[in-house]
């Protein structure tokens, strides 16, 4: 809705993508924090609440101040959901199934992206982006309403004991965590990279690439929904093979699926002849999100690395790296489009985001993969 948005009340596309990951990525590590302290139901609830407010700020917003606002209201709302779940999942299920449950959530997350490509398109075309805003506050209201009625922090009533175990032990956990550069740094930075180089694409500039270089209209929006259906597949067979045990090295796998996904991202940045088709586009998004989707095993490979109480931190600061890579990179690349005389540049952009796959392909390759016969750190 981006293109819509902005010719309505003005401002920069880029700039309202970025303030949208600068605000996730400031809140991961108070997510944790609130999780812990008031448990994943009431967090999830007020949260929630808090994206729902922010939804009805954008709808009724008449300039882009408010648009900016009502998208960091949005933001802190959603932040707080993914760490909370992963607490849900640590207390309601074995350790033995957090990859497979971990693949499920961000297949799922990644139905909402689809949602918001060619679904999206439709229903803006139908009723108009500040009613879609409107909707989208009734949806997550019904949503909150629904974390206070059904979520559960836990099978039992532990989580006080928790909450007391875990008090005052953030930073020397977050010490830890960040001590060993093979350990945390190597996938941290390269998940930086790959899903920064993700959202400024599927999340920022590919519908408006896609339209302002081959024509494509409605179809673009399709092709940014493909995306989310490779990332789909790719996250949920991966986590079902890692918990199965199929997959022998999780880092050799991340960095098979990396060094493809930077090839990917060398068609793009080459756009030859060949990629002016719809076939060969429709073929492009799904191997980007594919490819993309194979750094989702980053989060396991860290989590083994340290004991229980742990590991909530430990994803924490993973999943600040994460949304920090969204941050950077959609900045940068607000700066980085030229638009002249009516038409876009992506030439350079495009460069930066195949050097940046391709480190990170590097980078993943160097890190080091827990054996089972090692000690997690900190234990």
């Amino acid at each position: 809705m981006g293109h819509d948005i902005v010719t309505d009340v003005g401002g920069s596309i880029g700039l309202l993508s970025s303030v949208y990951f600068w605000t996730y990525t400031a809140m991961q590590i108070p997510s944790g924090l609130i999780a812990d302290k008031y448990g994943p139901r009431m967090a999830g609830t007020v949260f929630l609440s808090l994206a729902t407010l922010g939804s009805l700020v954008t709808s009724f917003s008449s300039d882009f101040t408010g648009l900016v606002v009502g998208k960091v209201l949005i933001a802190a709302g959603m932040a707080v959901v993914y760490v909370p779940l992963m607490k849900v999942i640590s207390s309601w299920f074995p350790s033995s199934d957090f990859a497979v449950l971990n693949g499920v959530v961000i297949a799922v997350g990644n139905v909402g992206a689809m949602s918001a490509a060619g679904p999206l398109y439709m229903l803006c075309n139908m009723l108009g982006w500040r009613e879609v805003f409107l909707l989208l506050a009734l949806m997550t209201g019904a949503l909150a309403v629904l974390c206070l009625a059904v979520v559960r922090d836990s099978p039992s009533e532990k989580n006080e004991a928790f909450r007391i175990r875990s008090k005052g032990k953030v930073l020397p956990g977050l010490r830890t965590v960040m001590s060993d550069g093979r350990r945390f740094w190597a996938c941290a930075i390269s998940y930086f990279l790959v899903y920064g180089s993700i959202m400024t694409f599927q999340g920022t500039w590919a519908a408006v690439y896609l339209r302002s270089e081959f024509g494509f209209i409605t179809a673009a929006a399709w092709m940014v929904t493909v995306i989310g259906v490779g990332k789909i597949l790719s996250t949920a067979a991966i986590g079902y093979c890692s918990s199965k045990g199929i997959i022998a090295s999780k880092r050799n796998t991340m960095a098979a699926g990396t060094f493809c996904f930077a090839a990917v991202w060398g068609m793009i940045a080459l756009s030859p002849e060949f990629l002016s088709g719809y076939v060969p586009w429709f073929a492009i998004c799904f191997l980007f999100g594919f490819f993309g989707g194979f750094m989702t095993l980053s989060f396991t490979q860290v989590k083994e690395w340290y004991p229980g109480e742990m590991a909530g931190t430990a994803v924490s600061a993973m999943n600040v790296f994460l949304f920090l890579g969204a941050s950077v990179c959609t900045t940068i690349s607000s700066f980085m489009v030229e638009f002249d005389s009516g038409s876009y540049s992506f030439s350079g952009l495009w460069t930066l985001m195949f050097a940046m796959s391709l480190t990170a392909a590097i980078l993943v390759s160097l890190s080091r993969e827990k054996r089972p016969s090692e000690i997690p750190e900190g234990d």
